[in-house]
């Protein structure tokens, strides 16, 4: 769930300095905590390498950190049949991992200025006013 999250925070994001500020802070690892908690270390250093190479900008150090990756392969469905086509479809960034799953995000970096909230848009609104008032008193 907070992986889902956190996916959903990251598809508000509109530039790339925005992206990394939000993966620059390595998580808590979760081996140990839960059956699968290295799986999901792995998973999740792998998702932020792929975020980062898509984005085109440098991943954080903290993804090349040995402990990220699986010491026996683990493929997210069960059957063979998908297994093979996971074999052939896994993202690099997965693959050196010994994850062998598809990308759950693709990010969708674009051009321009930066999404601003609406909040903001009016304070910024309410600013220009006040200084068109402003320079409107002077004149006057």
């Amino acid at each position: 769930m907070n992986l889902r999250d956190w996916f959903h925070e990251l598809r508000h994001l509109s530039t790339r300095a925005q992206l990394l500020a939000a993966v620059k802070v390595r998580p808590e690892q979760l081996a140990g905590r839960f059956p699968l908690g290295e799986v999901a270390d792995a998973f999740l250093a792998a998702q932020v390498e792929f975020i980062c190479r898509r984005a085109q900008v440098a991943p954080p150090r903290w993804t090349s950190d040995p402990s990220y990756v699986l010491d026996q392969p683990w493929f997210s469905t069960p059957g063979r049949r998908m297994r093979a086509h996971l074999l052939l479809d896994t993202p690099n960034e997965f693959r050196n991992r010994n994850v062998f799953t598809t990308s759950e995000f693709e990010p969708k970096i674009r051009r321009g200025r930066p999404k601003v909230s609406s909040a903001v848009k009016r304070e910024k609104a309410r600013l220009r006013q006040v200084r068109f008032r402003e320079r409107r008193a002077m004149v006057g």
